[in-house]
């Protein structure tokens, strides 16, 4: 079956906060061995065929409070000339350039096949009203936006701005934006993420950092709904992606559902 990661990351030490490469030095040695001092698109592909991925959505990141800075530059620099590797944009807070300006020239300049936001990691709830012009944005260019939802173990997190309830917000006044809630609000909010697809046509959960063992039970409408769960592992959160896909493959779905969360519904995001 294709498999299709929605949430890879590709920094290297230069990139993340110490405590982050401490984290991934616990976790994940091989990354830490092979990849924490440098990255090569090549190698990542080398490595994502081995775990059985096709393609992978590669991640900006403007967090230098929690774990750190990974620009839209680098990130699509890194994807050029791969077809495997999708690059996403952010938008960073700390810049005196305005968001839209910012969404702009990440889509038409450089190329960003859609966004990451880290709601947690740089101190901002979804529906801030100055967020507005950026949503207006990346909803003219039918382009998703990904958003960290939920909690996390990094320092310099702050979790109150993590509640998926915000995008309930967003979804109504932006109802063609495709908005991917990420960790599904893992672990006390799965109810709200839940709740957000029922109403919501352009919501969708993505499973990263979701234990496949609880999926069903924190999310039982998922059989309902089949088309709005993607896959993603948060590589190098993880030590391997492929365990996370067999794990996903031995659930009681049928196999056209195991299909739809593992590329059909990221395929179709991504208008592949």
């Amino acid at each position: 079956m294709k498999v299709i990661d929605f949430h890879v990351h590709v920094g290297t030490k230069e990139h993340w906060n110490p405590w982050v490469m401490d984290f991934f030095r616990q976790t994940n040695p091989f990354y830490y061995e092979r990849f924490s001092e440098k990255i090569t698109p090549e190698g990542l592909i080398t490595y994502l065929k081995f775990q059985g991925v096709e393609k992978a959505v590669i991640l900006s990141e403007y967090a230098p409070n929690a774990t750190g800075v990974v620009t839209n530059e680098f990130t699509v620099n890194f994807c050029r000339g791969h077809s495997e590797l999708i690059p996403f944009g952010s938008i960073s807070l700390y810049d005196h350039v305005s968001v839209e300006e910012q969404a702009e020239r990440a889509i038409k300049v450089l190329g960003v096949k859609g966004f990451k936001m880290l709601p947690t990691y740089a101190y901002f709830y979804p529906n801030d009203p100055s967020l507005y012009p950026f949503y207006e944005v990346v909803q003219s260019y039918d382009l998703p936006i990904i958003f960290h939802t939920g909690t996390s173990i990094f320092k310099g997190s702050r979790v109150k701005y993590g509640n998926p309830l915000f995008l309930d917000d967003v979804a109504e006044d932006f109802p063609r934006l495709k908005i991917i809630v990420e960790h599904g609000g893992r672990p006390f909010w799965y109810d709200r993420a839940a709740w957000l697809i029922t109403r919501h046509r352009n919501v969708y959960i993505g499973i990263a950092g979701i234990p496949a063992s609880k999926l069903l039970a924190s999310f039982p409408n998922l059989e309902r709904y089949p088309d709005r769960f993607i896959f993603g592992s948060d590589w190098p959160g993880v030590p391997g992606i492929k365990p996370l896909v067999e794990k996903i493959l031995s659930l009681p779905l049928a196999k056209e559902v195991k299909e739809m969360i593992l590329w059909k519904n990221a395929s179709e995001i991504l208008q592949l």
